[in-house]
């Protein structure tokens, strides 16, 4: 006798499936994030045309430099930003594969052989 044939099947949990709650919250982190990323690149880009940016304090007063006053710590702040703007990008990037990563496609079960 085939094992196939004789062999109790074991019962099996069914398959992950994400909750609609999951999804949703998973999109608006996602969209969020694209929101920050977008706004820190035009704040970037708004500075380097206007030649002046305000820092990101979050304690204490804001400075604001001008591209004509202080070159040093103007660059410095865009850099700064620049770099806040690259972490942000990579974690996004990091979550986005680790989010595909777990929802991979199961393998789809062989289709049967036909006896001729």
């Amino acid at each position: 006798m085939n094992q196939k044939r004789t062999r109790v099947p074991l019962p099996h949990p069914p398959p992950y499936r994400q909750s609609r709650v999951a999804f949703w919250l998973t999109v608006l982190v996602g969209v969020l994030i694209a929101f920050v990323i977008g706004a820190s690149i035009y704040l970037i880009i708004h500075s380097l045309i206007s030649g002046s940016i305000t820092t990101w304090n979050r304690s204490g007063p804001r400075h604001t430099y001008t591209l004509a006053l202080q070159p040093r710590m103007y660059w410095f702040e865009i850099v700064s930003q620049c770099i806040g703007t690259v972490f942000l990008v990579a974690i996004s990037w990091i979550g986005l594969w680790i989010y595909r990563m777990a929802h991979e496609p199961t393998d789809k079960p062989k289709a049967k052989r036909t006896r001729q």
